[in-house]
């Protein structure tokens, strides 16, 4: 019995066909594994927007929802990053899994938002973790998050909207400079106009808006979204799988722009 209970979670794969239970698409595989988790009260259905896309660029990705959602226990969600990885492993090995042989276990990434960005950095600065990139959504600047965040020596990208309501944007710049050492690859940027919800699907997003869960955003959903995940997913190809092509998009002529442009207000970078 895991100490903190039950997990659920959704095994994403790139796959020849859509549909449910579909052969795997072998002529690449294996493929790098992601785990990715979503924030305080929420679930993977209300993030599942991150693993589709990131399957789609040939990763297998294994999204997950903690035993208490309604806990500020970072360490918690770290147990889950570290989880996932044993099931995606357990999975790859398995002769009934639909995934069976699809999962390189040498190569890991791990993403996640709010109390699942703190989840995140706290899990890659864990031994044993044996995180090869992460990505931190607005992570809370918790004392477990921070502790840990000293430890982290891979590439980590920490994202934030500048109108978040939950996790103060200044918080989480403070993260990159003081917690992540200069020791590491590391990178901050701050979506201008976006917020905390502007995050998870966009169908959730709407009905926390309407409730005022956060401060409201100048920007849409989708604007967030696309922001996001260009700076993710070039994260992920240009760590992950070193595809050298995609540094234009974190800290290239393409970021560079963003920045020049005014859809990043704040774009930070160290490489050691």
């Amino acid at each position: 019995m895991h100490p903190y209970g039950v997990y659920s979670a959704t095994i994403r794969y790139p796959a020849t066909r859509d549909g449910w239970r579909t052969p795997l698409e072998i002529s690449q595989a294996p493929y790098p594994g992601i785990v990715v988790a979503n924030g305080f009260a929420g679930s993977e259905w209300n993030i599942k927007w991150i693993p589709k896309h990131l399957t789609s660029y040939g990763y297998v990705t294994l999204c997950f929802t903690p035993p208490h959602k309604i806990s500020g226990n970072a360490t918690q969600w770290a147990s889950g990053f570290r989880g996932g990885f044993e099931t995606l492993r357990r999975q790859n090995s398995s002769q009934v899994s639909s995934i069976h042989g699809g999962f390189n276990n040498e190569t890991r990434g791990a993403i996640g938002l709010s109390m699942g960005g703190g989840g995140c950095v706290e899990a890659t600065g864990t031994p044993g973790s044996y995180i090869d990139a992460a990505v931190a959504l607005a992570p809370p600047g918790l004392p477990s998050v921070l502790s840990a965040a000293h430890n982290i020596t891979i590439p980590t990208q920490l994202q934030v909207g500048t109108n978040d309501g939950w996790v103060p944007p200044a918080s989480v710049l403070n993260m990159y400079t003081d917690a992540l050492t200069n020791n590491t690859i590391k990178e901050f940027l701050a979506i201008t106009g976006g917020n905390h919800i502007g995050f998870i699907d966009e169908f959730y997003a709407r009905f926390a808006a309407r409730h005022g869960f956060d401060n409201p955003a100048n920007i849409t959903v989708e604007q967030q979204h696309n922001v996001s995940r260009r700076y993710f997913t070039a994260w992920f190809q240009y760590y992950l799988k070193h595809l050298g092509e995609y540094g234009t998009y974190i800290f290239g002529d393409d970021a560079q722009h963003d920045l020049d442009t005014k859809v990043l207000a704040d774009l930070r970078f160290h490489i050691p």
